[in-house]
């Protein structure tokens, strides 16, 4: 009896569907931030709807700098779609793309970047704090 006990839950435990989804607009999202050498920063950011979304991307990248003796971080630039035509797009289910500085070698970077999925006049957003990135 045990035995059987045992064996029901074991199979109810993996029929079960443990789901990672974000949202019911957002499955999955991520963003780094690389040194491209000369200075250069680009901050990338990959968003994966629940299906097909009206608008799909980043609603806004704050790119922050950081001398590296320093424990203080200054947002020196904003991106935000409405002036940043590749960060949102329209009737997609999945969506990647990047946006760049021209950064100073030897200073530190991270952005925050808030990632949207939207359909119907209703969505969701989440902000990453990438890693941190120093300038080359």
């Amino acid at each position: 009896m045990v035995l059987t006990l045992i064996f029901c839950t074991v199979s109810a435990a993996s029929a079960t569907d443990f789901s990672t989804q974000a949202s019911l607009y957002l499955d999955r999202y991520y963003a780094n931030i690389y040194s491209e050498g000369d200075g250069d920063i680009s901050i990338w950011f990959e968003v994966e709807a629940t299906g097909k979304m009206d608008e799909i991307g980043a609603l806004s990248v704050r790119l922050q700098q950081r001398f590296d003796n320093s424990s203080t971080w200054k947002t020196i630039k904003t991106y935000s779609y409405t002036d940043y035509s590749n960060m949102l797009v329209n009737d997609k289910d999945f969506y990647v793309s990047s946006v760049d500085y021209s950064g100073i070698d030897g200073y530190s970077y991270r952005a925050y970047v808030t990632v949207w999925a939207g359909k119907d006049g209703s969505g969701d957003s989440r902000e990453i704090l990438t890693e941190t990135v120093v300038a080359e």
